[in-house]
């Protein structure tokens, strides 16, 4: 039996990363999000600290940081924002090769666009919905929370459409969409798992 392998993009704030770990919780198979930042750690070679600050970031052509070391993924010369998508997409393959999975973002639907068993979702909401959410989960005003999903969701555009030249949130780009405002998470989960299984 191949592996079922779900991806899930998400708008700031509509509680996709919850609904994602929900989800494999209850379906018994691993979920990747930003431990997948680690794994690129030691496959590129390059630290931690500096991946983070390029992890699902727009990539700059004209600013742009380049490794001081030639690292053992790219060697020298390839962006890091480059260099972090090919390791993240090579350990995305990798994953999807061992097993059932669920994989948070980073252009995972596009990486393996060609595997029988995807799923690619992408979770939304209303804006009122998530600027609660925001503001819950990071202790923030209404004001901050809006610029925190602004920037965020313009962020992973930027990403997704650059490494995938398809439009981030568009219908067309995943398999299903689904706003987790009608459900709720738990019932969001609830309607997926039927779809999973």
């Amino acid at each position: 039996m191949e592996n079922k392998i779900i991806t899930i993009g998400r708008q700031s704030g509509s509680g996709g990363r919850e609904i994602g770990q929900l989800l494999s919780e209850a379906l018994s198979i691993p979920f990747y999000d930003r431990d997948l930042i680690e794994l690129a750690v030691e496959k590129s070679g390059i630290d931690l600290a500096t991946l983070e600050k390029h992890d699902e970031k727009p990539v700059n052509r004209w600013f742009y940081s380049i490794p001081s070391q030639p690292n053992r993924l790219t060697g020298y010369g390839m962006p890091i924002a480059d260099t972090l998508f090919v390791a993240q997409s090579e350990i995305i393959r990798e994953m999807a090769q061992k097993g059932s999975c669920i994989i948070i973002g980073r252009c995972a639907d596009h990486v393996l666009r060609e595997h029988p068993g995807l799923i690619s979702l992408f979770i939304h909401a209303p804006l009122e919905e998530r600027i609660k959410r925001i503001m819950r989960r990071h202790s923030l005003d209404d004001r901050q929370a809006k610029e925190f999903i602004r920037r965020t969701d313009k962020e992973r555009a930027s990403y997704y459409n650059y490494y995938t030249e398809k439009k981030w949130s568009g219908m067309e780009s995943y398999h299903f969409c689904i706003d987790s405002s009608i459900f709720g998470v738990s019932g969001t989960v609830e309607k997926l798992l039927r779809l999973a299984t």
